[in-house]
């Protein structure tokens, strides 16, 4: 069990059941006593939301008091969800979360890029391409590299890692495919619904972030004067508020955008935060309805991901998907599947991308996502 502490002891793996964990800033989740897996596509959805509830109600019935799903949903909906249904949580608060250092040094046997530079940069004029001919204002292309490890990885050991090197992120560790689980420390916050209560916190426009002082001051202004940058992160923020506006009875956001700072990264950042109507959606129908948002499809949404689909040249998987959890109440959390690994037995394939519009540098734009991709290597103690 986790403590408080976030001792060691409290991640060691039940070999008998698929180990889930999310935690936030505020408080870290332990699901328990795994009992079925949903794999319906979110694209069906009726169908889905029909065999979640019926999946809750029978646990219930059976005297389960507090059951959960946590799970991913692929950045294509219409690819096979990951649903996973546990018979009861640990939902405990953080209190004086201590700063972990922990050896995880593997040696790495070989790394293969599925896309290599050249071909990003392609990409990258191709979209610039399009943005002339005014049929999109954003596209955000990614990269992905697979390391293969000496030795065998075990989750919860990378989740330690990952809870120690960023502590203030979304961090989670959850199974979706058979030997399979995706894990990572998304910064950015798709919904939270607590009975009508509902929060988003969209990030977009980007700076890798400097361990000095001053170079670190002076990208945050350059966040902040950018054009550019502003201009992305508003294609995001009007985005959310279309969608989520008409679920709400109030809803505020951010005057202007504040920074929001990682262990390796600087985002433009705007806080949504909304009462809604007593005939709202769960929360993960309020976060599919979100889904995908600008920060990591582009804009408009359904050109942007046509483009992804048809150019980017590789198969996200549940990268830029969704991860999270929902209780039978209807309430959780989900984030953005940034900033994550697919792991499978020594193998852990990683994911960064970068939001194109008019104006973006195909270097600039590559450098990018091999600082944020750095957030998932530091686990392993190397930047290679």
């Amino acid at each position: 069990m986790l403590t408080e502490t976030l001792s060691k002891e409290g991640l060691k793996h039940l070999e008998n059941e698929k180990y889930s964990y999310f935690s936030t800033k505020n408080y870290h989740l332990t699901a328990r006593d795994f009992i079925q897996t949903i794999v319906t596509p979110a694209i069906d959805k009726a169908v889905l939301n029909e065999e979640i509830e019926n999946c809750f109600d029978c646990l219930k019935q059976a005297g389960y008091e507090n059951p959960i799903m946590i799970g991913a949903i692929p950045f294509d909906i219409s690819r096979n969800s990951s649903l996973n249904f546990y018979a009861s949580y640990e939902k405990l608060q953080q209190k004086n979360q201590q700063q972990i250092n922990l050896n995880n040094s593997s040696e790495i046997v070989s790394k293969f890029s599925l896309i290599h530079k050249d071909r990003f940069t392609e990409n990258v004029e191709q979209a610039l391409n399009t943005f002339s001919k005014k049929e999109l204002e954003k596209i955000v292309l990614s990269q992905a590299v697979e390391y293969e490890f000496e030795d065998k990885q075990n989750p919860e050991s990378l989740l330690y890692a990952l809870l120690g090197q960023n502590p203030y992120a979304f961090n989670f560790v959850i199974p979706v495919d058979e030997h399979d689980y995706i894990l990572g420390a998304s910064p950015e916050l798709l919904l939270a619904k607590q009975n009508r209560m509902v929060m988003s916190n969209p990030l977009a426009g980007s700076r890798p972030r400097s361990k000095d002082l001053e170079n670190n001051a002076r990208r945050k202004q350059e966040l902040h004067d950018s054009v550019k940058d502003q201009n992305e992160h508003k294609i995001v923020v009007d985005n959310i508020l279309k969608n989520l506006v008409s679920h709400c009875v109030e809803l505020k956001v951010s005057e202007f955008p504040d920074i929001l700072e990682t262990s390796t990264m600087l985002h433009l950042s705007s806080e949504f935060q909304g009462i809604l109507k007593s005939s709202a959606p769960n929360a993960l129908n309020l976060a599919l309805a979100l889904h995908p948002t600008p920060a990591v499809c582009g804009s408009p949404t359904h050109l942007a991901k046509q483009f992804i689909l048809e150019y980017e040249g590789y198969d996200r998987n549940y990268y830029t998907g969704l991860v999270g959890w929902m209780d039978a109440n209807g309430n959780g959390e989900w984030v953005v599947t940034i900033r994550c690994g697919l792991l499978n037995e020594n193998k852990m394939r990683l994911y960064a991308g970068a939001g194109i519009v008019e104006g973006s540098n195909a270097e600039a734009e590559w450098h990018e996502t091999e600082v944020k991709m750095q957030t998932m290597l530091n686990i392993f103690n190397t930047d290679t």
